[in-house]
């Protein structure tokens, strides 16, 4: 009996420029979702610090309710991987539509948590104006929920066919406009009043709208229906239900259940005051636009360890493992260094005086520097782990090992960081702290870096000794 014969495109994951040519665009495509979002914070910062402080709380807690749905559509990436690699395009579109389902459902949900705004983002014990803004630019992004899921699972879809640049293409297009809608909107111009808040929030949705859109006219274009018959393998079918749900809801609660953690952490810092907190998320605003690029690079193993899975090619799907364990601690290290000596430089281009106060403002703002000092520096030695992280997450999903990741993952995230981060903002004094040579903080944030690192190890662990080469998600 002869083996099966391996798609070119599958072979060429082998090597460092095969894998690169696969998850490139998507690393691209995600520093560009990035970027999309620290402009927008950056913009808010010129606004005012309120709003600044307002911004990052305000995404996270949206992004924990949605993240459920956001994750879990996007693994359909890995189907439609698998089966690329196995030569069956037919099942690749059909299993595409139990995502569109959960991407409707998603938006129901989103507009139904509406009226509930006000008590969803209460949990951020802030002042009054930073609650306010919070409150206001959540609600927008609630109301975003339908197009931000749909985009991220027709992208996961059209990403496992291996057709990155088109995902890159969406995502550049819908930074773009996003970026100039925020920038008029927030500030005013061309006959629109300053909107503030508002601006930033409708700016978001209208952008992300155009984006789905653009996605579905692909997913749904003559030439795609002809290849996967997305239209003619329209189903309800709930053997592809079940299926699908078996491993991406997994997936999806993983992520949830890690963003539920990281909103204790963000209540916690809340906890301590305004400077504080607006040090914390222009620190993380820093620490994400690196990290965010290479989730790219994590989704480009899924999708390779998913193709060469499909084709019986378990070889190659270490080698596009060990590939990425090379590139993302290659690229970490810089930026561990970046942050350990330039850290003033990269803070700086938040600063917004404000001209009516400029010498408080001047003052205001240096405090905020100067919290934010000693988390660079916690952030040079974080990011190796959560490299490390990523690329074995990513691996061993790709084979469809999504249920053992849920309950360590969110464990860790839970005992490690959600918790002690409570307890040092509500009940540890910080005289306490001293003696360690910490501060609330500070303590918070070496919760985050140790739940990073803990996790690197479980997932490499789970890599080098768990049952990944033997799974697939075909049936």
């Amino acid at each position: 009996m002869t083996a099966p014969i391996t798609p070119p495109e599958v072979a060429r994951l082998a090597t460092m420029r095969g894998i690169l040519a696969l998850a490139l665009p998507l690393a691209v495509g995600a520093g560009v979702n990035w970027v999309m979002q620290f402009t927008n914070r950056l913009f808010l910062s010129w606004y005012s610090p309120d709003a600044l402080a307002a911004s990052l709380p305000a995404g996270i807690m949206t992004y924990m309710i949605q993240a459920l749905f956001i994750s879990s559509v996007g693994y359909v990436g890995a189907f439609s991987a698998q089966h690329a690699g196995a030569n069956e395009p037919e099942e690749a579109g059909a299993m595409a539509w139990p995502m569109l389902w959960l991407s409707m459902f998603a938006g129901a949900c989103g507009f139904a948590l509406l009226p509930l705004r006000q008590i969803i983002f209460s949990v951020f014990e802030t002042d009054a104006a930073v609650n306010a803004d919070m409150t206001t630019l959540g609600a927008w992004y609630l109301a975003e929920t339908l197009p931000a899921v749909l985009l991220a699972g027709i992208s996961g879809w059209f990403g496992g066919l291996g057709r990155t640049k088109l995902v890159l293409a969406i995502s550049g297009g819908v930074c773009v406009l996003s970026v100039l809608l925020n920038r008029w909107l927030i500030f005013g111009g061309l006959g629109v009043p300053a909107l503030g808040i508002h601006g930033a929030g409708l700016a978001t949705l209208l952008a992300t709208s155009a984006g789905s859109g653009v996605a579905l006219m692909y997913f749904f274009s003559p030439h795609t229906r002809a290849q996967f018959g997305t239209w003619q393998n329209r189903n309800i079918s709930f053997v592809r239900l079940r299926r699908f749900a078996r491993s991406a809801l997994p997936r999806g609660s993983t992520e949830a259940l890690e963003m539920v953690s990281f909103v204790l952490f963000t209540a916690a810092i809340a906890h301590l005051g305004s400077d504080v907190l607006a040090a914390s998320n222009l620190v993380l605003s820093l620490y994400l636009l690196t990290i965010v690029p290479l989730m790219g690079l994590g989704q480009g193993v899924t999708i390779g360890v998913g193709q060469a899975v499909g084709a019986g090619r378990i070889d190659i799907a270490r080698l596009i493992t060990r590939n990425c364990v090379i590139l993302m601690c290659s690229i970490l290290l810089l930026a561990s260094l970046v942050f350990a000596f330039f850290p003033r430089q990269l803070m700086e281009p938040y600063i917004a005086v404000d001209a009516t106060d400029a010498s408080a403002s001047a003052a205001r703002w240096q405090h905020i520097i100067s919290l934010g000092m000693p988390l660079m520096g916690i952030c040079a030695v974080m990011f190796i782990g959560d490299g490390l992280q990523i690329v074995y997450r990513f691996a061993v999903q790709g084979a469809g090992d999504t249920r053992w990741p849920l309950v360590t993952l969110t464990s860790a995230a839970f005992i490690l960081m959600g918790g002690p981060t409570i307890a040092v903002s509500w009940w540890v004094s910080a005289d306490a702290l001293k003696p360690w040579g910490l501060t609330p903080l500070t303590a918070c944030w070496v919760a985050f870096a140790t739940y990073l690192w803990l996790i690197a190890g479980l997932m490499a662990w789970r890599y080098y000794r768990g049952p990944w080469a033997k799974m697939s998600l075909r049936e």
